[in-house]
């Protein structure tokens, strides 16, 4: 899985439409897809959640992608 072609994604903000009490008034959106292409749909995450995987991000840099010169320079 390694040879996966990084690509940059966008965070989106989306209300929450069916806001029960106590819920965020919105969520962050992005469109995903299986390292094979297959299997697309969206995730819905909290400002929360986006803060817990940043932090898990930084304390484990030896596991993050990393985007090849081309996509870069495209991005």
């Amino acid at each position: 899985m390694s040879n996966v072609r990084v690509v940059k994604g966008r965070l989106i903000s989306v209300e929450n439409k069916n806001k029960s009490f106590g819920a965020s008034p919105y969520y962050i959106a992005v469109q995903v897809e299986d390292f094979d292409g297959s299997n697309e749909r969206c995730l819905l995450f909290t400002e929360t959640e986006i803060a817990k995987a940043e932090y898990r991000a930084s304390r484990n840099p030896e596991d993050l992608t990393k985007k090849g010169f081309l996509t870069d320079l495209f991005d």
